[in-house]
């Protein structure tokens, strides 16, 4: 005796697949697989349609692993370029503190030369001053003398 093959409508072949009847049709016209048989309106498909069905989204599966392929490529792509731009900032950072610690080492020289012109300033600001030389045993009267080594003649408060 002979089998009968079993024919399925639409709707009973997107059932057993689980997917919907929309994109059941979308498949069989992108495929163009005919109906073994129609009854009317209604279009009867063989088992074999189901494992075409399966057999043609395993394929497109391995097309969905090459877009995640090239993602990844894309992926590695832009990760090398951040770390050339990392490797180039970490560079430029190198540079600035170079930079930076001439400035300071210029700028503790020039402190350095500051303090002692200051304090040349101060050595000269002493020798312009006059000298107040107290006399043995007088402390209240004081003598001035100054550059040129002549003494101005003082007046004390209660000598008015």
């Amino acid at each position: 005796m002979k089998q009968s093959e079993q024919l399925y409508s639409q709707n009973k072949i997107a059932e057993i697949l689980g997917i919907s009847r929309g994109t059941f049709s979308k498949w069989l016209k992108e495929n163009s697989v005919s109906p073994k048989q129609q009854k009317g309106q209604r279009k009867l498909y063989d088992e074999t349609v189901i494992e075409q069905y399966k057999q043609s989204k395993k394929t497109s599966g391995s097309k969905d692993s090459k877009r995640l392929t090239t993602v990844e490529l894309l992926q590695d792509n832009l990760k090398e370029k951040q770390l050339e731009e990392i490797d180039y900032l970490k560079q430029q950072l190198k540079e600035k503190d170079a930079q930076i610690k001439a400035k300071d080492e210029t700028i503790s020289e020039f402190g350095l030369k500051f303090a002692k012109l200051a304090d040349q300033a101060q050595q000269l600001n002493l020798v312009d001053k006059p000298q107040i030389v107290h006399k043995e045993g007088d402390f209240e009267s004081e003598s001035v003398v100054t550059r040129t080594g002549k003494q101005p003649v003082r007046k004390h408060w209660w000598k008015f």
